[in-house]
């Protein structure tokens, strides 16, 4: 039992050393897409605006914990899909802001992204969008919070802040009846910088892809099945996807299942107050070696819409 628990602390570390400069996981995407797809900018028909905090391997000291403020909004899209304007276009702009903080063990990433999309109307309802967005990455780590063999290390108790820039993009497809879309995060291959050593260490940002989609399905007048999925893929590790499935009523509460293979599987409830704020949380059970030992990863959204003043209700793009 001794050498099983070394071997699953020993994975636990090395995950932590390669997802130090790795986009944080959510399982929640689908109701925060513009997470990891800067093209979703703009989509609703009004200011979109969530903060977020995810803990995950609860029972670790040191497991990754997340936190995020996004928002995003549009312009034009009134001249787009209002059909009586004399001045009716053909697209409109979406712009919108992320910072969050994803800290691992010793490491610590900072990011601050501020993202555009142009939105273009395929047909009556179906619009499709492409997006990119850029920022600095600030990541640090604190060597002098590691315990190892040898104290006097010095590539150990060195202290690493290096600030990077940060380029992501992304397209979206929807309407008010489905999503698809994919996006590439951390487009620049970086190197990180360490300043105690004055030598290039060996972690570096790595390219990370996603492709999601989703449908919604009308189960009579007050409920709806919304499935959907997500595939993740990031060099070295295996490709990994998502399977979710969730059921709504009307525009004020929903559950669902998601599947994480070979990963986890969780439970996720939400509620929409006033069609104005909503809250989300989420459960795994984490079903890797890792969950012998932990207590799952627990996820809380919470969402406001701000909407211009006079501006009619429109059906949400909410997932």
């Amino acid at each position: 039992m001794k050498k099983y628990y070394l071997s699953v602390c020993f994975m636990l570390v090395s995950t932590l050393f390669a997802l130090g400069q790795q986009s944080p996981q959510y399982t929640q995407y689908m109701i925060n897409p513009f997470l990891v797809n800067p093209a979703v900018a703009g989509t609703e028909d009004y200011t979109d605006i969530r903060v977020g905090y995810r803990k995950q391997w609860t029972g670790f000291a040191g497991s990754p914990s997340t936190s995020f403020l996004s928002a995003h909004t549009n312009f034009g899209k009134s001249l787009v899909t209002n059909n009586r304007s004399r001045h009716k276009k053909n697209g409109f702009h979406g712009v919108g802001l992320i910072i969050q903080n994803d800290a691992i063990g010793p490491t610590t990433t900072l990011t601050f992204n501020a993202a555009y999309a142009y939105h273009l109307q395929i047909t009556k309802k179906i619009f499709a969008s492409l997006g990119a967005s850029g920022g600095l990455q600030q990541f640090t780590m604190d060597g002098s919070k590691l315990s190892t063999y040898n104290p006097g290390d010095p590539a150990i108790n060195s202290y690493t802040n290096t600030s990077l820039a940060n380029i992501n993009t992304g397209f979206w497809v929807y309407s008010d009846k489905f999503y698809a879309g994919g996006s590439m995060l951390q487009v620049l291959d970086q190197k990180l910088y360490n300043q105690a050593s004055g030598t290039v260490s060996t972690g570096s940002t790595t390219q990370h892809y996603f492709f999601m989609a989703g449908y919604r399905i009308p189960l009579g007048y007050d409920f709806t099945l919304i499935p959907s999925f997500c595939i993740k893929a990031v060099s070295p590790a295996p490709v990994q996807y998502d399977i979710n499935a969730k059921i709504r009523y009307k525009n004020i509460a929903w559950a669902g299942l998601s599947y994480r293979h070979q990963d986890a599987v969780a439970i996720m409830v939400g509620v929409i107050v006033n069609n104005t704020f909503d809250i989300s949380y989420s459960y795994d059970y984490t079903t890797s070696a890792i969950g012998l030992y932990s207590g799952g990863s627990h996820e809380i959204i919470i969402g406001y819409r701000l909407r211009s003043k006079g501006r009619v209700i429109c059906p949400s793009n909410f997932w």
